[in-house]
C-alpha cells in the first residue's frame, strides 16, 4: 500500500491512518495490538511468550526506564502502562525506531526511541534508571561482557535481562558459551535466517557474567524462554535524567 498523500490525511480518520502505517512495513517482530483490531503481524507475541516470564513489577509508577533493543517497543509501552514516569528505549536499527514511533503515536505515549546500541549508552548522556530491561540483545553481541560494563554504569535500581541459551545436558553447572560465527535460524518457525547471533551462554554463565559485572542478589527467575535473570545495583538510587546544560563529551 503506497503512502497517503496530504490530500489523503486531510480526509482520513487516525484509526484509518495507523491501519496503513501499519500494513505499509514489510516486518514486524513483536505482535501488538495498537488499537482494536489493529495488530501488528508480528512473529513474536511478547505478550504470550515473554511477558508472564520477564519479571516485570506489576507497579511501576515514578520509575525511570530503559529498554534496550526495544525493537517496536512492546515493554517500553507495557512499562508506561505500569506507571513508569519516563521511558527511554534504544535500537541500532532505524526500521525498529520507525516502527517504535508507530507504536508510540497509537498509544499517544510519551516513550522515547533513540537510534543507537548498548555501547553508546553512558551517565553523560542518558543520566541513571531504576529499571533496566535488556531483553534478547546479549547473544546478538560481539562484546556482552562491554555491554554489561555500559549497564552498570547507568543502573542504580534493578536489572532485568533475558538472552537466549545453549545448554549441555549433564554439564547444566558448569559456566559455557557457544560461539557462533555464521548464521542462525530464527523466526516462529525457525524460517528466517539470523547473522547476529554470535554467544549462546548455558544459564550458569550468564549468571556469573552479571555477577562479575559486581551486580548483587543475582537471581534467575525463569528459563522460558532462554534464561530470565534479575539483579540489583549495590549502589541503590533513583533514576536520574542527564543533565542537558552539560555537553555529553565533556
Amino acid at each position: 500500500m503506497n503512502s497517503p498523500t496530504p490530500k489523503d490525511l486531510n480526509s482520513m480518520s487516525f484509526t484509518e491512518w495507523l491501519k496503513i502505517q501499519v500494513e505499509n512495513e514489510k516486518y514486524w517482530f513483536h505482535r501488538i495490538e495498537l488499537a482494536p483490531g489493529i495488530v501488528t503481524p508480528g512473529w513474536s507475541d511478547p505478550k504470550e511468550d515473554k511477558l508472564p516470564y520477564f519479571g516485570l513489577p506489576e507497579d511501576m509508577t515514578g520509575m525511570r526506564v530503559l529498554d534496550i533493543g526495544t525493537a517496536e517497543g512492546f515493554f517500553s509501552f507495557e512499562a508506561e502502562r505500569r506507571g513508569a514516569k519516563e521511558v527511554v528505549a534504544i535500537d541500532s536499527f532505524p526500521d525498529s525506531v520507525r516502527r517504535f514511533n508507530i507504536g508510540r503515536a497509537a498509544f499517544n505515549s510519551k516513550a522515547t526511541a533513540h537510534l543507537c546500541n548498548v555501547y553508546d549508552i553512558s551517565r553523560k548522556t542518558f543520566g541513571t534508571f531504576d529499571l533496566v530491561l535488556f531483553f534478547g540483545v546479549l547473544y546478538h553481541l560481539r562484546h556482552p561482557l562491554l555491554a554489561l560494563e555500559k549497564i552498570f554504569d547507568v543502573c542504580t535500581g534493578t536489572l532485568l535481562m533475558q538472552t537466549a541459551t545453549h545448554e549441555v545436558p549433564g554439564n547444566e553447572d558448569v559456566s559455557l558459551a557457544k560461539f557462533n560465527p555464521g548464521w542462525m535460524a530464527s523466526g516462529k518457525q525457525g524460517e528466517l535466517q539470523d547473522p547476529t547471533i554470535f554467544w549462546l551462554p548455558n544459564c550458569t554463565c550468564v549468571k556469573l557474567m552479571v555477577q562479575a559485572m559486581e551486580f548483587q542478589n543475582v537471581e534467575v527467575l525463569s528459563t522460558i524462554p532462554g534464561a530470565v535473570l534479575r539483579a540489583e545495583s549495590p549502589t541503590k538510587a533513583p533514576g536520574i535524567a542527564p543533565d542537558q546544560t552539560k555537553a555529553p563529551w565533556s
